[in-house]
């Protein structure tokens, strides 16, 4: 997939050291329940590299210059009904529009093959950032839990609202 600025690519073992560097920005775990040991990280590169026939693992790099962005995760949400939408992106590159323009990619292409389907995304309340570009994606709040000892904003996307993004 491309967008204006960016690339997405299925993650490769090629994009190994990129997301262990997006692992140890300390900025982006913050949000995400603390920093992860190395061998946490490992079994997580070998889990995005071999997914299971349920996940999808995006890698996003800006076009131009190859940089790395971030990444875009397709997985099964814990409630075990809706699949989930995540994101990470290296914090250097916060504020700048590249999760916006690239999650609204991935929305498009999912909801191309799932008409019917409603997509999960979950927030950490503090992380208002986070939750601002939810809804600005056309997310709508369903609840709030407890989850990784914070707060957690689990939000929703239907397909009707994704139309708008076009």
């Amino acid at each position: 997939m491309e967008t204006k600025r960016c690339s997405i690519n299925i993650t490769k073992r090629a994009d190994y050291n990129d997301l262990v560097n997006l692992y140890r920005d300390t900025r982006v775990w913050d949000y995400l329940g603390g920093q992860r040991s190395s061998q946490q990280i490992d079994n997580r590169m070998i889990e995005w590299i071999n997914p299971q026939e349920n996940c999808m693992y995006w890698t996003v790099r800006e076009r131009i210059s190859g940089a790395f962005l971030g990444c875009i995760l397709l997985t099964p949400h814990y409630d075990g009904e809706y699949t989930q939408i995540s994101y990470m992106f290296l914090s250097s590159f916060w504020g700048k529009g590249f999760a916006f323009e690239t999650i609204s990619q991935v929305l498009r292409n999912f909801f191309e093959d799932n008409v019917n389907n409603k997509l999960i995304a979950e927030a950490q309340s503090k992380n208002t950032a986070s939750c601002n570009l939810l809804k600005r994606l056309g997310f709508y709040e369903v609840k709030k839990v407890i989850r990784f000892n914070a707060e957690q904003v689990i939000f929703a996307i239907d397909y009707p609202i994704i139309s708008r993004l076009s």
